[in-house]
């Protein structure tokens, strides 16, 4: 049984769009509904803040009032955005990774290495 899409996903054609894109080709239970809602609207925050600095014709700081050079506040949106996006595709187990995609393998972590070695030595001893 395919996940359902929540009301505040489905009624946002950009969020809507990201849900379709992450959920084709993947099981999900319904539990992971509202980390992916909420990954699909970080997706959002981030093309907002690259639609806004975008306009800025390139720049990426400004003077305030007391002539300060100061970064605009969409730098530190995308960073945190990027940050969020970033944990919740770990928390959802969606691949992030270039090399991953391309090579199709996971990456190994300690714990394969480890769970691998013992079960290698298992099999010897029996």
């Amino acid at each position: 049984m395919p996940i359902t899409k929540p009301p505040g996903v489905e009624s946002d054609a950009f969020k809507s769009a990201k849900w379709d894109e992450l959920t084709q080709g993947r099981a999900f239970s319904q539990s992971d509904a509202p980390a992916l809602s909420l990954l699909c609207q970080w997706y959002k925050i981030a093309e907002t803040a690259q639609d806004e600095l975008d306009s800025f014709g390139g720049q990426t700081a400004y003077n305030n009032d007391m002539g300060d050079l100061k970064a605009f506040p969409q730098i530190g949106t995308l960073k945190t955005a990027s940050a969020e996006i970033r944990q919740l595709n770990k928390q959802l187990g969606i691949c992030d990774t270039h090399e991953e995609v391309e090579s199709g393998a996971k990456q190994t972590s300690i714990l394969s290495i480890v769970s691998g070695n013992r079960a290698q030595r298992q099999a010897r001893t029996a």
